[in-house]
């Protein structure tokens, strides 16, 4: 038979500790020793000097973050700049070798109607009128306007257009003003034809200057639309008879509620927050006007204005 004895001297003088540690936690400040006030003060100190200093890198205040920004962005630009000085003596040779229209010694404006009616026919561009004036300036800025009118439609209308790059003398189109006319469109335009400077070809241009590595990945395509083609038209005449065919005249407004008086083709009506208005909403009424929605659209009426 054996005896196994079991000392609990350990276990007592460790609750004992702690008893002791939770007294010295609980004494009152006022009794607290120099020597305890001074290492909970830097304890305090080293904590709200930590916090303060991350919220300081958080927050870049010394805006180290927005110079290190700014410096890689002008290392990209540099960089780019050095590709591109690195690739114009290519680019120079590319021009020199591009083949250019020849220009007659002897440009007169005989040629300038000549080549804008070729130019006109080979696109569609049926012109009524077109009217040389007399040259102005001297040297490279020696220039001759024409004016022309014509009819056609938007894609005949851009191909002419873009079309002028490729003649063998600079012509720049101004003042051009389109209008639909019936069936067609009716375009009056004056051109400038600088007799003395040649156009870079749009296709000379394409195949001798692209190069990838030059914001290849930030080109978009350009893409046009016909403003005048007929659901354009329709949805803008929409737009415009909605606009035009209301006007507001009298608003009256409590704390509860309020009541609009409008004047439309139909007669005086008066309308409240929510209600319907042929196919718009009313979603706000104030002292200062309403507010009419469509689908995701929103106009506002005003005393002072016909919307």
């Amino acid at each position: 038979m054996s005896t196994i004895f079991v000392e609990f001297d350990g276990a007592a003088s460790a609750r004992q500790s702690f008893s002791q540690w939770l007294k010295r936690v609980r004494l009152p400040l006022d009794a607290w020793s120099r020597r305890r006030r001074w290492i909970v003060a830097l304890l305090i100190a080293a904590v709200m000097f930590g916090l303060g200093a991350h919220g300081w890198v958080v927050a870049d205040l010394s805006g180290v973050e927005a110079s290190r920004t700014a410096l890689g962005a002008a290392t990209r630009h540099l960089a780019d700049a050095r590709r591109a000085l690195a690739q114009l003596p290519a680019l120079r040779r590319a021009a020199a070798a591009t083949p250019a229209a020849p220009v007659p010694m002897s440009w007169t404006s005989a040629d300038d109607v000549r080549i804008v009616s070729e130019l006109a026919a080979q696109n569609s561009v049926a012109l009524l009128a077109i009217e040389p004036a007399a040259a102005s300036g001297a040297g490279v800025e020696s220039m001759r306007p024409i004016r022309i009118t014509a009819h056609t439609d938007f894609v005949h209308l851009m191909a002419f257009l873009r079309g002028l790059s490729d003649l063998p003398v600079l012509i720049v189109p101004v003042d051009v003003t389109v209008k639909r006319d019936a069936a067609s469109l009716a375009m009056s335009a004056t051109l400038h034809v600088f007799s003395t400077l040649r156009p870079v070809p749009s296709t000379a241009s394409a195949d001798a200057f692209a190069d990838e590595s030059l914001d290849s990945d930030a080109e978009e395509d350009i893409v046009f639309f016909d403003p005048f083609s007929l659901p354009q038209m329709l949805a803008f005449g929409e737009q415009q008879s909605d606009a035009s065919q209301l006007r507001l005249v009298g608003l009256l407004h409590d704390r509860t509620r309020g009541l609009a008086l409008l004047d439309t083709p139909d007669g005086a009506t008066t309308v409240a927050p929510g209600q319907r208005l042929g196919t718009e909403r009313v979603t706000r009424l104030d002292a200062l006007g309403i507010t009419l929605a469509k689908g995701g659209a929103t106009r506002t009426l005003a005393l002072t204005e016909a919307s």
